[in-house]
């Protein structure tokens, strides 16, 4: 009898034990990629001994049934979405909560637009994941010694707020924005790129084109038959958002500029437990800029076009040859 009692009590300090040392969870919803995985080693490296992280991989398939399951398993403390996709699957998932459901706190990165997404999200927070351009441009002229003094963007409509933002910046460091809006939505962005590039780059004498995120102006098929004939009969230098635009066999991009994402990672982390610290509540849907770029050059076309030397790159995290 005694042994029988020792031995439940043992148990009950055991179960005690894990009880108090369980971590409370942060559910990850992500797209696969190197950039999300980038991403969430930041984040896993700052709070792994404070929190348990769980990591759920969704894709285009993805209903909003397996994240209100994922939300019911895991039982975030504060779930951490990641695109554009993960968001409006969150979304779908708040909209389907009765009224006195609690409100799982959310930070939002990687997404387009991200002040925009979560603007109707509850208890949201997240981090731009645009670069300012003025940061870009001013990065590119001290590798290629031109004046860049106009710089010509083509863009759809619902970027107008973004520009006006980055017009100010530019203007004080003597950088003109000088755009062409197009319609949200069209069956022609073919022809209104191939048209509207020329106006820039001809009639209005732009000295760099800065392309934004936007996947309906970066469709393989108009990558092939609008930006690259661009970019190889005018040589204008043309600064992008993703890594992969810049490579070499394409010869399309000559400057990437974006968020470091491990450093990304780690700036979610810092949120992360502003967060907790404020009883899982966040602060009126802030958005923060991201804290570090990466920058990344095309050798090959920035040599061949515009001289640019070496020595030039010492600012340069990678160069793509």
């Amino acid at each position: 009898m005694l042994q029988k009692i020792i031995i439940v009590c043992h148990l009950l300090i055991i179960l005690l034990v894990s009880v108090i040392s369980a971590k409370d969870v942060i559910l990850v919803i992500r797209k696969d990629g190197n950039d999300f995985k980038d991403a969430l080693r930041g984040i896993m490296v700052e709070i792994r001994e404070d929190f348990e992280v769980k990591d759920k991989v969704i894709d285009k398939k993805t209903e909003v049934n397996e994240i209100v399951d994922e939300i019911h398993t895991a039982n975030p403390k504060l779930v951490v979405l990641m695109d554009n996709t993960s968001i409006a699957l969150f979304k779908r998932y708040q909209q389907g909560l009765k009224e006195n459901d609690p409100l799982i706190p959310s930070v939002s990165i990687m997404g387009v637009l991200v002040g925009n997404a979560i603007a109707s999200l509850k208890n949201a927070s997240g981090i731009s994941y645009e670069i300012p351009i003025v940061t870009s441009i001013v990065s590119l002229r001290t590798i290629i010694k031109s004046p860049m003094k106009k710089v010509g963007v083509m863009h759809r409509d619902y970027l107008k707020e973004f520009l006006e933002q980055n017009r100010k910046f530019c203007e004080m460091e003597g950088i003109e924005i000088i755009d062409i809006a197009l319609p949200n939505k069209s069956e022609k962005y073919k022809s209104l790129l191939r048209n509207g590039l020329k106006d820039l780059i001809e009639q209005k004498k732009v000295d760099v084109l800065w392309v934004p995120n936007d996947n309906e102006f970066l469709q393989p098929d108009i990558i092939q038959d609008v930006w690259i004939p661009t970019a190889k009969k005018f040589k204008i230098p043309i600064v992008v958002g993703v890594e992969v635009l810049v490579k070499p066999q394409l010869d399309f991009g000559t400057f990437a500029v974006l968020p470091d994402h491990i450093s990304l990672g780690s700036q979610v982390a810092e949120m992360i437990y502003d967060i907790s610290d404020n009883n899982w509540m966040c602060k009126s849907n802030r958005v923060d800029p991201p804290l570090a770029v990466y920058k990344i050059i095309n050798v090959v076309q920035a040599k061949r076009n515009f001289n640019v030397r070496d020595e030039d790159l010492g600012s340069v995290d990678k160069k793509v040859k």
